[in-house]
């Protein structure tokens, strides 16, 4: 992602979703807050250089340098708290149980951990189904393809083995 061009491969990545595609006035809300907050998000007093992307107007993707300062735990609770009181303020939850989320033809859908897991059993979903891997948590990962992937090539083949294959 042009975004984050010149971080380095192990800068911290953090992506967060939405159930269901954003409105064009949530994508701008969520794009100026984004601005504003950055002016502001500091670790141990410095500021923290950062960069995001709101991708398919349903995913918030935010990457920090670590060269310009490292992370503290801190700074990654005031970045969740942050998106967590924005997500309340558009009625969109973005922080907490974060659903599955699949392509199915051009559409993303989104979906508890139960319900994936039946549509699993049913084959409705294979290895072949384009998943979310939300738990990439650097850069390098992420511009290398590690987000976007086949469910064979992910975490959810481990923990559903009919996807595995």
């Amino acid at each position: 992602m042009t975004a984050f061009a010149d971080y380095p491969d192990d800068a911290y990545l953090r992506v967060f979703n939405a159930a269901r595609r954003l409105s064009e006035a949530e994508v701008a809300r969520i794009g100026d807050a984004m601005r504003a907050f950055q002016m502001e998000w500091v670790a141990h007093e410095q500021p923290v250089t950062s960069a995001f992307d709101l991708v398919h107007d349903q995913f918030l993707v935010v990457a920090t340098d670590p060269r310009a300062v490292q992370l503290s735990g801190c700074a990654k609770d005031a970045l969740v708290g942050f998106v967590w009181q924005l997500g309340a303020e558009l009625a969109v939850e973005l922080v907490h149980s974060p659903p599955l989320c699949f392509r199915k033809g051009d559409d993303i859908v989104a979906v508890d951990r139960a319900t994936f897991g039946d549509l699993v059993e049913r084959g409705e979903i294979t290895g072949d189904t384009i998943v979310f891997d939300n738990t990439v948590h650097a850069v390098g990962p992420y511009r290398a393809g590690r987000w976007e992937l086949p469910a064979r090539d992910c975490w959810h083949a481990q923990a559903w083995e009919a996807v595995a294959s």
